[in-house]
């Protein structure tokens, strides 16, 4: 069945087209700042349900629960805190007198309110402390923990109302976790699997998905892309979509897959970043959550496998679809694992998105049982890599 939201309800607080109206006409008495563009994401999650049971950003208390415990202070399982420093910038007269109760706009990139925060607590963020404890690491090396390391110390929580949304990836309407579950309402689907994803598909991306749509409980599934902030040298968000795009229209049946962006910043936090991942994907809907190799990972920080146990440590009310690496054996013809491959390394074709990369970049061909020729051509675009 369609599980119920993290927490028992589905969190939304966006403003009705009257009371923005009225909000805007406000704006000129209030401080305004333009949060990282992290936060925005953020507010707009929060504000949708996507980080439902979170009605706005976290206090002091909320935070050390997540990161001493991975729970929010009510226990309910939390690996990530969500918290707003306050923008460099923003230190002037009128934003530093805020106190709790007072109101402050958070701009977009084009001097719109996105949001309003109501201010609960200004209180100071161990930097250090919240790259150690949600990534496991200061190492600056670590793209989140620099994004980080370079924010400010002082921090506000607060409750968030969403005047309205961000400007979607390439034209794609994001739809909100009650849009998708409605959504699964009008398809029948009642027990859905969630891919996460912030790379194109290659053959052993499209595996996964396929032993899951096997599965006999599974009805639908949902390839749900992080199309926001992602880090240099990851492809861009609507190369993402287009690539996801041009396989489920070649190679799915449209019944039972779809594909629908997600606009967060990406963690890659490893273990906790997938737990939290999976939560969120409780919030759209999903009841099963696909777990590959190294999930959320980057570089050598974690455990390939760790993401697959710390599903053993929390009861999100979600079932993990775990899977091992898998590969192309020449022997066997197709994409298979461990598990049901007796072939040694030398039968093996791995299919990772740094050999993908390299041979398009040289003008490789490379061959359908890696990629699909219909996503080849989505990735040999100039410009299908982020540079910065």
């Amino acid at each position: 069945m369609i599980p119920p939201p993290h927490g028992g309800r589905l969190v939304e607080r966006i403003a009705s087209d009257a009371v923005r109206e009225r909000r805007d006409a406000e704006l000129g008495s209030l401080a305004k700042v333009h949060p990282f563009v992290d936060q925005l994401y953020d507010a707009e999650k929060i504000a949708i349900g996507a980080y439902s049971p979170l009605e706005g950003f976290q206090g002091p208390a909320d935070v050390r629960s997540v990161l001493e415990r991975g729970r929010l202070e009510n226990d309910l399982p939390w690996t990530i805190p969500i918290v707003l420093p306050v923008p460099d910038g923003a230190e002037g007269a009128a934003v530093a007198d805020l106190r709790s109760g007072d109101q402050v706009a958070l701009l977009d990139g084009r001097d719109r309110a996105l949001a309003l925060l109501t201010i609960d607590e200004r209180f100071r963020l161990d930097r250090r402390q919240l790259a150690r404890g949600a990534y496991g690491t200061e190492d600056p090396a670590h793209p989140n923990v620099a994004d980080i390391l370079r924010q400010g110390e002082v921090a506000w929580s607060g409750r968030v109302e969403l005047l309205r949304r961000l400007e979607p990836a390439r034209g794609r309407t994001e739809p909100s976790p009650r849009e998708l579950r409605e959504e699964f309402g009008r398809l029948g689907w009642k027990t859905v699997a969630a891919y996460q994803c912030r790379n194109p598909p290659h053959t052993a991306h499209e595996y996964l998905q396929r032993v899951t749509l096997e599965r006999e409980e599974i009805d639908g599934l949902l390839v749900h892309p992080v199309v926001g902030r992602l880090k240099s040298g990851d492809y861009r968000p609507e190369v993402i979509l287009d690539a996801y795009d041009a396989l489920v229209r070649a190679y799915y049946p449209a019944s039972r897959v779809i594909v629908r962006p997600l606009g967060i910043t990406m963690r890659y936090g490893g273990p906790k970043a997938a737990l939290f991942l999976a939560i969120v994907r409780k919030n759209y809907g999903c009841g099963a959550y696909i777990v590959g190799r190294d999930q959320a990972g980057v570089g050598k920080f974690y455990d390939p496998y760790a993401a697959h146990r710390i599903f053993d440590q929390y009861d999100i009310g979600v079932v993990p679809l775990r899977y091992e690496e898998s590969f192309f054996c020449r022997r066997c013809g197709w994409m298979a694992s461990e598990k049901v491959c007796p072939h040694g390394p030398a039968e093996r074709v791995a299919t990772s998105q740094t050999r993908v990369r390299e041979a398009l970049a040289k003008g490789e061909t490379l061959p359908s049982e890696i990629l699909r020729p219909e996503v080849a051509e989505v990735l040999r675009r100039s410009d299908a890599v982020l540079t910065s």
